[in-house]
């Protein structure tokens, strides 16, 4: 896609809908422009934990068994230390249980 200079021009007002006034307003005009182009037709859903499994994916590979670290993660990944706990907890019981199913 490439931008034209009447493009430039386009406000969040403009668009045609509510939610891509609201991808304008939040995300910025080239951006819902960009969504008008290349995704018409389609409607996109964006789940509330859309990155859930790249934050769990972050804390059990940062986790070094150490307070210090559950308390850098929480407030990296902006979650409770108790649901740090329970995703390195959930993660150690799938290998266990991975582990066992091998023998």
């Amino acid at each position: 896609m490439q931008f034209e200079p009447w493009m430039e021009k386009a406000t969040p007002n403009d668009m045609p809908n509510d939610d891509l006034k609201f991808v304008a307003e939040k995300a910025g005009m080239k951006q819902a422009l960009m969504l008008i182009f290349l995704l018409p037709g389609l409607n996109v859903s964006i789940p509330k934990n859309a990155l859930r499994i790249v934050k769990e994916r972050h804390i059990i590979n940062e986790y070094d068994g150490t307070r210090f670290t559950i308390n850098r993660l929480a407030v990296e990944c902006d979650l409770s230390q108790r649901h740090i706990y329970r995703i390195i907890e959930n993660h150690l019981h799938k290998s266990k249980n991975k582990d066992s199913k091998k023998d």
